[in-house]
């Protein structure tokens, strides 16, 4: 159900290798039939699947967890080096090396360094949303364009149509 585990000779890689009804038949004096009646009493082919699914899960888990953790640790470098930023420009707006009619590196960092501690930059600018009002003309307008159809260019059945006098579409 889980397979043998095998080495080539050549590379020296372990692999996993599930060997043939045939073969196990063959290794245990058995017929194929035999083996596949046993498989299918104890239903290996379905808990190999399980196990592979239950592995690929773990598998999942570890992967994400690593990633979780090298995520971490980055943006803690990041904050780190941002805090020395912010030291080193407070540093140097004290020996008056910085201009502080300007000081526009040391908002990004600030910025950056709350984005990264997941907090919310209240000081966010909204560029290019639509408003409220913006839909409601853009209803107006398309409301006015259908109120100025006629039934026949609009598609709206027509009741004792006079030509036809059955109701039909004109």
């Amino acid at each position: 159900m889980h397979g043998e585990v095998v080495q080539d000779d050549e590379t020296g890689l372990k692999s996993t290798s599930f060997p043939s009804l045939a073969e196990l038949g063959k290794r245990y004096g058995v017929s194929k039939n035999r083996i596949w009646q046993y498989a299918s009493k104890h239903k290996c082919l379905e808990r190999r699947k399980e196990s592979e699914a239950r592995e690929q899960i773990r598998y999942d888990r570890i992967v994400t967890a690593r990633r979780a953790e090298a995520r971490a640790l980055a943006t803690s470098d990041v904050v780190r080096v941002v805090d020395a930023y912010i030291v080193g420009f407070e540093r140097s707006l004290d020996e008056g090396k910085v201009r502080f009619d300007s000081p526009a590196d040391l908002d990004r960092l600030v910025r950056l360094k709350e984005l990264l501690l997941g907090n919310a930059d209240s000081r966010q600018e909204v560029q290019g949303g639509i408003t409220l009002e913006a839909i409601q003309a853009r209803h107006l307008r398309s409301r006015t364009q259908v109120d100025g159809l006629t039934p026949e260019v609009s598609g709206e059945v027509v009741e004792g149509n006079a030509e036809r006098g059955d109701g039909a579409l004109n």
